[in-house]
């Protein structure tokens, strides 16, 4: 005689399975979503650096990490640079000197700042070129690079804003004066 109770077990554990089946289809599903718009935001950011020009690569270094191959909250006494140190020094970090030719007018100071714990919080660059024709294509290059990398910009009066990025925000400026054009770009860290 069969008991009614084996059928309700037998129910309930088909009915268990099947839900952990669809549950797990589901979850590994949106993995492979995650994983194809992950893959495709690396794609959108590497297609951006590629065209941002010769300027902003050499800057950055390359389209991984935060900039110039470094992590905010890394030991800043882990931090290499191969440029020459600056001739003007910082109270607090490093600063280097980046030629981009042999004219020695066309440079940026790159300074990279500690906190407290001494570790990485902050990079500046200061970006100086020959002409002021230069200065507004070299933000156009670093704005598209900068939208790609970190979600879209804002402009806040004279200055270009990235604050959407839970752990990096942005400031470029356009500081040239008449006898030195350039902007400035800084990298803080979000908390």
């Amino acid at each position: 005689m069969k008991n009614p109770l084996n059928k309700q077990i037998v129910s309930f554990l088909a009915l268990l399975f099947f839900s952990s089946a669809i549950i797990c289809l589901e979850s590994c599903n949106q993995d492979k979503q995650s994983e194809n718009t992950d893959s495709a935001q690396t794609e959108t950011i590497t297609a951006a650096w590629e065209d941002s020009g010769d300027w902003v690569q050499k800057l950055s270094l390359s389209p991984n990490k935060i900039i110039r191959n470094t992590t905010w909250g890394q030991d800043f006494n882990s931090i290499q640079d191969s440029l020459d140190l600056a001739e003007a020094q910082p109270v607090k970090g490093k600063s280097y000197t980046l030629y981009f030719d042999e004219s020695d007018l066309n440079f940026s100071d790159i300074t990279y700042i500690p906190n407290d714990q001494n570790k990485l919080q902050e990079i500046t660059f200061d970006i100086f070129v020959d002409a002021s024709e230069d200065v507004q294509p070299l933000i156009e290059k670093w704005k598209s690079y900068l939208d790609a990398k970190f979600s879209a910009s804002e402009v806040n009066g004279k200055k270009i804003l990235w604050t959407k990025n839970k752990n990096t925000r942005i400031e470029l400026e356009n500081v040239s004066t008449p006898k030195d054009p350039g902007i400035k770009i800084s990298f803080k860290a979000a908390n």
